[in-house]
């Protein structure tokens, strides 16, 4: 399905978190990822692992409520005031995670790393930074 084999610090970690939540905006990125792929072995394999996933993950699904927009547009100002540029789809999936008290995992760290939330790189560590 994919060419690389999994990262074996995301399995280890996916596989001791009882308590995963993944924001509805972030499957709308891996979704418009997907589509963008030419129709072939490797986008199939994906939209295979994209069905799987969202399957293993219904109930764990986080939609977009007030709150998570509220989050999201005081941290794409704070980002505007310190000359950063956090996109509306990376707002949101911060936006919620603070909304829900969650901490963000990401292997984008660089994205999040100025605002005020947890987060965690599951590619390289297990500890949250904050």
């Amino acid at each position: 399905m994919t060419k690389t084999p999994p990262n074996a610090g995301v399995i280890a970690f996916l596989s001791g978190e009882d308590d995963l939540w993944i924001p509805a905006i972030a499957l709308h990125e891996l979704q418009y990822g997907l589509q963008l792929l030419p129709h072939g072995r490797r986008r199939y394999g994906l939209e295979f692992a994209m069905t799987a996933f969202i399957a293993e993950y219904e109930e764990r699904i986080l939609p977009l409520y007030r709150e998570a927009a509220e989050h999201a547009g005081s941290f794409r100002a704070q980002a505007h005031r310190s000359g950063h540029l956090l996109t509306v789809g990376d707002a949101l999936i911060a936006g919620t995670a603070a909304a829900h008290e969650l901490i963000l995992a990401t292997r984008n760290i660089k994205d999040f790393d100025y605002l005020s939330i947890e987060i965690v790189n599951p590619w390289r560590d297990t500890q949250p930074a904050i």
